[in-house]
């Protein structure tokens, strides 16, 4: 993927919050959390404009919060998580791979079910799919 210095720009982040915070989940998740945030860059709101302050809006992707766990790591060298992340953020930045989450602006992990987040029971949001250890929701 070659890339403009503007685009290179907006995609930078994009990989990194794919690695913190789905490095653990298969290809398919990985694209949904990347399908995530494009929805959101192309539904500008409060929440963000563009890649990177979609990505870095405060509280929006747990692992850029200064008290998750994930928040201080990063990739070290050709790990197999990390080529994964960059793949599924290259094919999402390029539109080349369809959005599998059927356009949800908001997921949150499984293991949150017995107390999920107040936008997921509110009745604001639907649920569309369920990707590896991920709920997807959209606004209705």
């Amino acid at each position: 993927m070659s890339l403009t210095d503007r685009e290179a720009y907006q995609f930078g982040l994009l990989p990194l919050v794919i690695w913190r915070e789905a490095r653990n989940q298969p290809l398919e998740a990985m694209i949904g959390v990347a399908w995530t945030i494009r929805n959101r860059v192309n539904k500008p709101g409060w929440w963000g404009s563009d890649w990177p302050s979609v990505i870095l809006r405060k509280w929006q992707f747990s692992s850029f919060n200064w008290n998750d766990p994930n928040y201080q790591k990063f990739p070290i060298g050709n790990e197999p998580e990390w080529e994964l992340c960059l793949r599924a953020a290259a094919d999402v930045f390029t539109n080349s791979v369809p959005d599998l989450t059927e356009g949800a602006t908001h997921y949150y992990d499984k293991s949150l079910d017995a107390t999920p987040p107040n936008w997921a029971v509110d009745g604001s949001m639907v649920r569309t799919v369920s990707i590896g250890a991920f709920r997807f929701f959209r606004m209705k």
